[in-house]
């Protein structure tokens, strides 16, 4: 069976009474190494098919995605695994050197494949086209000002739905098939502005040991706003799916980060 999702291809499998969950073209480093920490599920095997492609196994866990509620309530336990994750050399060791520590140049190659990627769609959305040029242009400028190093292990799409929380309380990250070293400010701008009001992310940002400063509240808006783009176009090479009607609409995060506005759903389920 297969479970619903985009990316790589993933199956639920059976056998000798248990259930697992089966990916294929995973980073299995990655995996490992978050797995010897205990910060997601553990693994069962790994190997690979004749053609080269990697499949990994894990425990199928009937858990949940973790609701607005459940951030708010164990934020502890979400900004020390977050924490973890940036900063453990382990989990650094297996990411690709970057080329460059400076947050400006993290930036700049994250808008560059945002650009790449919207170019192959924009002549389907015509409408809203060169909104979306200028404020591409626009993040551009800010991003090059941008002062300052110190790239982390970053997982890179920290949405809800790459959270797991299992009927023990066992809080998970998944999906890890995007990490690599980053500004902090990508993961952080998208956990907090989807999911924390303002008056809580200061205690969030002292436990995960970032410094609650205007540079850092900048690259988080910045960052997160490339973020709402990354998340609605297609990704070469994967399953996902572009539907033009759509798009515009899709556009409403994008907007109100670059208003900079709060989230329009507001931080209560």
């Amino acid at each position: 069976t297969l479970p619903h999702g985009w990316g790589n291809e993933t199956y639920f499998a059976a056998g000798n009474g248990r259930s697992y969950f089966v990916k294929l073209n995973a980073p299995i480093a990655n995996y490992e190494a978050m797995a010897a920490l205990g910060l997601t599920p553990p693994i069962v095997a790994v190997g690979q098919l004749d053609d080269g492609t990697s499949i990994l196994v894990q425990p199928r866990i009937a858990g949940r995605t973790p609701s607005r509620k459940d951030f708010q309530e164990h934020w502890e336990r979400f900004a020390v695994i977050v924490r973890q994750t940036h900063r453990n050399e382990a989990v650094q060791q297996v990411l690709p050197k970057p080329a460059s520590e400076q947050y400006r140049d993290a930036g700049l190659a994250a808008l560059a494949r945002i650009q790449q990627r919207w170019q192959q769609v924009k002549t389907f959305v015509p409408a809203v086209a060169d909104f979306v040029d200028e404020s591409l242009a626009q993040l551009k400028r800010q991003i090059s000002a941008f002062q300052g190093g110190g790239l982390v292990a970053s997982h890179n799409d920290i949405c809800n739905a790459n959270w797991l929380i299992t009927p023990s309380g066992e809080i998970y990250l998944i999906d890890l098939d995007a990490m690599s070293w980053d500004d902090p400010a990508n993961d952080l701008g998208a956990l907090l502005w989807w999911y924390y009001p303002p008056t809580r992310r200061p205690r969030f940002l002292k436990i995960v040991g970032y410094t609650n400063d205007e540079s850092l509240r900048n690259r988080m808006r910045v960052r997160m706003a490339l973020h709402c783009l990354h998340i609605i176009l297609p990704r070469q090479q994967s399953f996902d799916r572009f539907n033009p009607d759509s798009f515009a609409g899709a556009l409403t995060d994008f907007r109100a980060v670059l208003a900079g506005k709060e989230n329009p759903q507001g931080y209560s389920d």
